[in-house]
């Protein structure tokens, strides 16, 4: 049994133990309150050169790279894995292989990158930005930063460091380019760890006198998220609606983090064990004569919750485009890559600018 006196001592250490853990983190709070990323609502990006005249046959591709950390081998603790990145060698083999695919398109007009690291101890401090516009040197790049935080989980072996964002790469010059902050998110302290999401807006002119308005988006992802994304999608509704009474060319695409409205799982191949996402985007949110554009028969998407095996793995649908009325589809195509390199795989829209 323990003396009066060592109990005191016991109590001590153990109250002054509780005090040095609040001061501990309250002082790791105030020291992410002070430096947190807070980007103005809009920032005009640097646009050099004349601006290019559109044709009015168009390519694009949309690919989420999961800063090349999410290949098949891995899964990722926030969504019920382990790991919170991969080893040095795997993650140069994801990045070698987001390259090489990347190179598949590269005939294409457009390719709209989302979760491109630049400074990340999840991705070995690797620049993909900058490896990715030297080995597509075709094209000029235009980035937005929507993550730069230092994230203290897993406990074990914290995320750290996070620099990333959007990419968006182009074989025009546009006539201008903003990063749009969307106007919704997470509330203190949530919101010192979490993406501050936004899009990337790009326009040009073409040969009918009109602007082609292209975006770049990376929606709001988890479950505790429902409320943001419909803010999320409200700002969207509210530019393509603004754009096409002007007469303009809309054409928005990424990664929504939700299933389109008409989204059918029963149609994906068989290859693809099927998720459906609650609630998809409501019914409402096209205007009449909007259409998404996506591969009914391909999953976009796989769940990280353990290493991805085909058929046993959950696949959803969460890439795609939504083009405004006065452009007509051609073609949708996803790539089926078996999520070699990345937890998504690529979708290619090809399109016509109608008179």
């Amino acid at each position: 049994m323990a003396t009066p006196s060592k109990a005191k001592t016991i109590l001590k250490l153990f109250f002054l133990t509780v005090i040095a853990l609040i001061l501990i983190v309250a002082g790791f709070l105030a020291w992410q309150t002070i430096r947190e990323f807070n980007p103005d609502p809009v920032i005009e990006m640097t646009v050099t050169g004349e601006a290019s005249l559109l044709p009015d046959t168009i390519s694009a591709s949309i690919y989420n790279i999961g800063y090349c950390g999410l290949g098949a081998e891995m899964d990722f603790f926030y969504e019920g894995g382990k790991m919170a990145r991969p080893d040095e060698l795997l993650l140069q083999k994801y990045e070698t292989g987001v390259i090489e695919r990347l190179h598949e398109f590269s005939h294409n007009d457009f390719i709209l990158l989302q979760e491109v690291d630049t400074l990340a101890k999840r991705s070995w401090y690797s620049n993909q930005l900058e490896k990715i516009t030297a080995a597509l040197p075709d094209f000029d790049a235009w980035f937005a930063l929507n993550y730069q935080s230092w994230v203290p989980m897993p406990v074990s072996n914290p995320m750290g460091k996070v620099r990333a964002g959007l990419a968006t790469l182009s074989c025009f010059t546009p006539s201008k380019v903003e990063r749009v902050a969307f106007k919704s998110g997470y509330s203190w302290p949530m919101s010192l760890f979490m993406l501050k999401r936004c899009f990337l807006v790009s326009r040009y002119q073409t040969n009918l006198g009109n602007e082609f308005v292209l975006v770049n988006t990376h929606n709001s992802a988890f479950s505790d998220a429902a409320e943001i994304r419909k803010t999320e999608l409200a700002q969207l509704r509210e530019l393509m609606l603004e754009e096409y009474s002007k007469g303009n060319f809309v054409l928005i695409g990424g990664d929504w983090n939700q299933n389109p409205a008409d989204f059918d799982a029963t149609q994906l191949l068989p290859q693809y064990l099927p998720k459906v996402i609650e609630p998809p985007i409501p019914d409402d949110f096209l205007p009449e004569g909007w259409l998404y554009a996506y591969d009914p028969m391909h999953s976009t998407n796989r769940d990280v919750n353990v290493p991805y095996k085909e058929g046993v793995t959950k696949t959803t649908l969460i890439d795609f485009f939504v083009c405004s009325p006065n452009i007509e589809l051609l073609s949708v195509e996803t790539t089926s890559t078996g999520f070699t390199e990345s937890d998504h795989q690529p979708v290619t829209i090809k399109l016509v600018l109608e008179e």
